[in-house]
């Protein structure tokens, strides 16, 4: 370790490189110290990369999710949004077991009895991606833009999507 120089003092008086943080680092510490406090800020519960809008009738979902062309260097990401109704949740569980007890915001499985949408879409800018860089020169604005885009149009659709299927008979809509 004799060659490895820091600015770091070690209690032994050995000196080591700082630890390199990668994308994946920085992804998992935005999601956790900035974006979910600001996501239970807006009425959503949950943590890492799923969320959940509180309502008896539905499952109104927000999912982080990453791609799988990030690496070390880079993270990109989306945000997809989920509503289906409790009920008809549970009536298309009966027939297939394997979809699980409750519905996940980034599988679109059961497309015919739910909402599933990115939102890029809803807020009508198309299949967005958005980035994190191992450096962090881009966290500030991707935070801020991301957030922004949640409040005015993720939030605001979960809430819509919920109230057309109260107002629906069957807990669904087409």
């Amino acid at each position: 370790m004799a060659g490895l120089a820091c600015a770091c003092p070690h209690p032994l008086g050995r000196r080591y490189a700082p630890a390199v943080v990668t994308a994946q680092e920085r992804f998992r510490d935005v999601v956790r110290d900035r974006l979910a406090p600001a996501l239970r800020l807006m009425g959503l519960r949950g943590s890492g990369q799923g969320y959940t809008l509180p309502t008896d009738t539905c499952w109104a979902q927000l999912g982080l999710q990453r791609f799988t062309w990030s690496n070390r260097d880079a993270v990109e990401f989306t945000v997809n949004l989920s509503v289906v109704s409790r009920e008809a949740w549970a009536l298309a569980l009966e027939e297939r077991p394997w979809i699980g007890a409750m519905p996940k915001p980034n599988v679109g499985a059961m497309l015919q009895i739910r909402f599933w949408e990115r939102l890029g879409s809803v807020a009508g800018v198309g299949d967005y991606r958005w980035r994190l860089s191992a450096g962090g020169g881009d966290e500030d604005a991707t935070c801020d833009h991301l957030l922004t885009m949640i409040a005015e149009h993720g939030v605001p659709t979960l809430r819509r999507e919920v109230a057309e299927r109260l107002n629906s008979r069957d807990g669904s809509v087409p």
